[in-house]
């Protein structure tokens, strides 16, 4: 592989596996990271996204494990598996294994369901990922849920250093609103409304990945609560909420923090890493790997759109041939920093 490329694809792991570290500190799991961020967490898109990722950093993804464990009564699965069905992630064997691993308990439920949404597979291979890209060999009896979905790794000994989320973090919002509304549409909606001036229901549908019919039935009905407000533009209707009211309420300042479409981002960081990891790269010569970037990137381009993250990227057209290689990791760290 180009070694400027090889370079490259270990700090793309660092920023990644920092990025990750950072936002579940955030939300409670025992960790070093530090930093304020100005935007909502998306739980489920941050636990497929390190389904991938977690793959090379046990620690984070034992962590994570141990947060759900404290946690995951919170996080909804429902969405969960329609960001799934909508975005490309290829954790789906991993979300299975830590969902049959959370399969007790009072939230048993809904986690086993999950799990059996996923077929098991018919060979077996390690878990955990090397430095070097090779795979990690596991020590001790094999874990058993992890085991039966096609992964060895070793026996899961949880620390219990995970609190639960704190709803006063700026970056917490969505989980402070389903602490207190319950893991359902009427949640969603809100959250959605209180970072956007207004909003048609297929927007929120299609950002918040529920089902329209869903969003429009109950906005209807909530209209009727005279605390969700109704404009027309056109045939369209627009929902809108009194922001300083629920502020108040939530007791957080006036300025609630950003609200990004996370699931698309992920998706195509994750296809970037993907990418870099494809063993078939090392064997390209520098103009190869530049074609080869360049078409992933025209690929990933709308997901980027549509998480308002594009204006970071460069114009392709203006660099060809090998020139593109150093815009292409010019632009991936930027998106990252």
């Amino acid at each position: 592989m180009n070694q400027s490329l090889k370079t490259f694809k270990e700090g793309y792991q660092d920023l990644l596996l920092n990025f990750l570290w950072r936002q579940w500190s955030a939300l409670g799991v025992a960790g070093q990271a530090s930093g304020e961020d100005v935007w909502i967490i998306d739980p489920e898109a941050l636990l497929l996204l390190t389904c991938t990722m977690g793959r090379h950093e046990p620690r984070l993804f034992d962590e994570v494990l141990d947060w759900l464990n404290e946690n995951g009564r919170f996080m909804n699965v429902m969405r969960l598996k329609r960001i799934l069905r909508t975005e490309k992630f290829a954790g789906e064997r991993v979300l299975a294994a830590m969902a049959a691993y959370l399969t007790k308990g009072t939230e048993a439920l809904k986690w086993k369901m999950l799990a059996e949404s996923v077929p098991q597979p018919p060979v077996v291979e390690e878990f955990y990922i090397s430095p070097d890209g090779k795979p990690q060999p596991a020590l001790g009896e094999p874990e058993p849920h992890f085991l039966r979905y096609g992964f060895k790794r070793g026996p899961l000994r949880l620390r219990g250093y995970s609190q639960k989320f704190r709803s006063a973090q700026p970056t917490n919002l969505a989980l402070q609103l389903r602490a207190l509304l319950g893991i359902n549409v009427r949640c969603e909606i809100v959250l959605f409304l209180l970072t956007h001036e207004a909003a048609h229901p297929s927007q929120i549908a299609r950002e918040a990945y529920y089902f329209e019919r869903a969003i429009q039935s109950t906005l209807v009905d909530m209209s009727l609560s005279g605390v969700v407000g109704l404009r027309a533009h056109g045939r369209e209707k627009h929902y809108w909420l009194k922001q300083e009211h629920w502020t108040a309420l939530l007791n957080r300042p006036s300025v609630l923090p950003q609200w990004v479409t996370w699931p698309p981002l992920f998706s195509a960081l994750e296809r970037i890493w993907l990418k870099l990891n494809d063993p078939r790269m090392e064997d390209l010569d520098p103009l190869l790997q530049s074609s080869e970037l360049r078409q992933l990137m025209i690929e990933v381009r709308p997901a980027f759109e549509q998480a308002r993250f594009d204006k970071i990227l460069s114009d392709d057209r203006q660099y060809l041939g090998e020139k593109y290689l150093p815009v292409f990791l010019s632009d991936v760290i930027n998106l990252l920093g």
